[in-house]
Order: C-alpha cells, then sequence, then structure tokens
C-alpha cells in the first residue's frame, strides 16, 4: 500500500463518513419497526412481541461484540478497509433476506447470522484515526461519528415512509440497497494507507489480542464506552415511554420522534465541537466535564409534566454526553499505536457493543418497575463513568490529542 498525498486523508476521512452515514440511515430504516415486523410475522400477543423484539434487538450486538476482538486483530493482518467490505457485503445479503423471512424464528436467526460480520464501526474508527494526522484524529473521529448520529435523526422518517406505503418488508430491501451504495462508496473512494514500518505488520498479527490491556488506561476506555453506548441506547428507549406518561399528549409517536432527532442533532453538535475543542484541551477532561454535567440532567428527564421541558432537558444532555462515544474512541488512538489499533478498536467495538446489547434489556426491566427510576439510573451511571476516569485514568486529563 502506498502512502498518501498530504491532502489524501481529507478524502479518506470524507469517503468514511459517507460510507458510514448511507449504512447507518439504512438500519434506522428497519430497526425502530422491528415490533410492528414481528407481529406481522405472527406473534400477536403483547408479552411475546415484547420479549422477541428485546431478543432480536439484542443478539446481533451480543454476537458482533463477542467477535469484536478476533476481527480487529484479522483486520491488522489483512487490511481493515478488506474487513469493511466483508460487512457491508454480509449486510446486503443478509438484511435482503430479512425481508423476505416467514417467521420470527428466522428473523432471529438471520440477525444472529448478522452479528457474525461483525466489526463495522470499530474498524471504521480504527480506519479514521490512522487516515488523519495526529492532531486532527479527534475532529476525523467526530465528523464520522456526527455521521452515524445523524443517520438517527433522517433514517427513522424516510424509513417510516418506506414502510407505510409499501410495507415493512420494503424497508428491508432499502437497506439492502443502501449497504450496496455504501459498500461502492467505500470501494471507489477509500485509499487504504500502509500506517506501520516494514516488519512492523508481522509483530501486529503475533501480539496475543489480551495484549492490548498492557497500553495505559486502555481497561477504563473499554468500561467507558460500554457505559456511553448503554445510557446512549437508554435514553433512545426511555423517551416514547415518558411522552406517552405525559397528560395532554396527543400524537405520541411524532412527539417521541421529534424529541429523539433533536437529541441526535445535539449529540452531533456536541461530537464535532468537542472533537475540535480537544486540539487544545484534554479529551479525557472534556468528557469527565460532560459525564459530571450530563449526568444530573438524565435523572432531571424523570421530573417534566409537559414535554417542551423534556425536549429541552434531552437537548442538554445531548449536548453534554453526545461526545463521550467520540472523545473515548480518540482516547483509545492516544494511547495505542497505529499497528496494534485494529485489534485494539475490536475490543473497544466489544464494550460498545456489550452496552448496545445490554441497555434495552436492563433499562426494559428497570422501567418496567419505574420510569422516573430509569432516568435517575441513568444519571447514576453517567457519575459512575466520571469516577472510572477520575479516578481509573489520572495520566489521560493532562494529555491533548497532539501529544
Amino acid at each position: 500500500m502506498r502512502s498518501p498525498l498530504p491532502n489524501d486523508w481529507r478524502r479518506n476521512v470524507w469517503a468514511l463518513t459517507l460510507t458510514v452515514f448511507v449504512a447507518f440511515v439504512g438500519f434506522q430504516f428497519f430497526t425502530p419497526f422491528l415490533p410492528l415486523y414481528i407481529r406481522e410475522l405472527g406473534v400477536t400477543e403483547p408479552s411475546r412481541i415484547a420479549l422477541w423484539a428485546g431478543l432480536i434487538a439484542a443478539v446481533t450486538p451480543a454476537m458482533s461484540g463477542l467477535l469484536s476482538p478476533l476481527f480487529g486483530r484479522l483486520a491488522d493482518r489483512f487490511g481493515r478497509k478488506m474487513m469493511l467490505i466483508r460487512s457491508l457485503i454480509g449486510f446486503v445479503v443478509i438484511v435482503a433476506l430479512m425481508g423476505l423471512v416467514t417467521s420470527v424464528w428466522q428473523l432471529f436467526l438471520a440477525r444472529a447470522l448478522m452479528g457474525l460480520f461483525a466489526g463495522f464501526t470499530p474498524m471504521v474508527m480504527a480506519l479514521t484515526s490512522v487516515s488523519a494526522p495526529r492532531d486532527k484524529v479527534p475532529a476525523a473521529i467526530g465528523l464520522v461519528q456526527s455521521a452515524q448520529l445523524l443517520s438517527v435523526a433522517v433514517g427513522p422518517a424516510i424509513g417510516g415512509y418506506v414502510a407505510s406505503h409499501f410495507g415493512i418488508r420494503y424497508a428491508f430491501f432499502a437497506t439492502a440497497g443502501l449497504c450496496g451504495l455504501a459498500l461502492i462508496a467505500l470501494i471507489v473512494l477509500f485509499q487504504e494507507v500502509s500506517d506501520v514500518a516494514p516488519g512492523a505488520a508481522r509483530a501486529a498479527t503475533q501480539l496475543p489480542l489480551r495484549r492490548v490491556f498492557e497500553y495505559p488506561h486502555f481497561g477504563v476506555l473499554v468500561g467507558l464506552l460500554l457505559m456511553a453506548q448503554f445510557l446512549d441506547r437508554g435514553l433512545a428507549l426511555l423517551i416514547p415511554l415518558q411522552v406517552a406518561h405525559l397528560p395532554g399528549v396527543q400524537a405520541i409517536a411524532a412527539v417521541s420522534g421529534a424529541i429523539i432527532s433533536i437529541g441526535a442533532v445535539a449529540a452531533t453538535t456536541s461530537a464535532n465541537v468537542a472533537a475540535r475543542l480537544s486540539r487544545d484541551v484534554p479529551s479525557a477532561r472534556l468528557l469527565l466535564i460532560g459525564l459530571l454535567i450530563g449526568g444530573p440532567l438524565c435523572a432531571a428527564m424523570a421530573l417534566p409534566r409537559e414535554w417542551v421541558a423534556l425536549l429541552v432537558l434531552r437537548t442538554l444532555v445531548g449536548l453534554c454526553l453526545g461526545a463521550a462515544i467520540t472523545l473515548t474512541y480518540a482516547l483509545g488512538a492516544m494511547v495505542v499505536p497505529a499497528e496494534h489499533r485494529g485489534a485494539a478498536f475490536g475490543w473497544l467495538g466489544m464494550g460498545l457493543q456489550v452496552g448496545t446489547a445490554a441497555s434495552p434489556l436492563v433499562t426494559g426491566a428497570i422501567a418496567a418497575v419505574s420510569i422516573p427510576g430509569a432516568f435517575v439510573f441513568d444519571g447514576v451511571l453517567a457519575w459512575a463513568a466520571a469516577a472510572l476516569l477520575a479516578f481509573g485514568a489520572r495520566g489521560l486529563r493532562s494529555r491533548p490529542a497532539h501529544s
């Protein structure tokens, strides 16, 4: 692989941003409507629909999380672009098959199979971190992360139109098509670069998977990413439940969707602003401030009796916590050498996927007892993450991105 021209890194980062945006908009076409699809497949009892929805939502990230470290190591050996191509090809085929299933068991198995094509998000972040100059890594990761966050604001609305006018099955076919477009964009626009010295790739393949935890504070970063993803997914689940309990709200779905979308825009803004600030302010310090302020705001979301107040609080939470995942990945790029970053980001991906799988199960169980209690739990979890960062990774708080 040849070294890039001085400005090639910008093209690569934008290529990854486009790939992520197109693919994740596609994922949002069908994800919010899985309970409706389960009912269409013959499950009519509400409690069984809820059970199957939880299992089907959790099985893909669970499988992906288990396999992410392995695929991260393979990416260091065979190329990260190749692993992304592998993931997108798998998504095209499997998502299309989801639109053809005739039973809920077949849908569950398809989702489990999708988890075998693990590593898309961590490999994108690993590629982003080695494509940009060292002092530009947080901004590059923030841009790519913004594409994923914005998909939440765009995808469900378009997917809802497709599902309502053509049927839910066509939402899966549209997603498969968008993953195909993302694949073409990646192949044509992204030029993988050599990020290691001669002979270093061989050393990277010989690095045992567990050795990445020998890098300073790496285990703390895995835990932080798990907590950040848990909070993000948990709030998305709680917003519709809270809106449904507010007096005087008629269009529950529309209000919930507006709050979730505006929260996603706030998180996108936060990720970009924090990434730029991290050139002068240590990323860990920015993350700590966001967690400390965002924790009480999460808990306060249990209090509003009007949807406007809930919208304001969700926006503030997005501004405080929206950069958490971006900053954690940037810290990972800071502590791990480029030649081992695929394996390391695989472990970070495992933390991310465990948070994705655990959040709806744990949050749903707490919300079944008390919805306000679930918001308070999220607030406490944000402060627990702040404590982990403050006491478990003190050395990171004084290191700017270019150090």
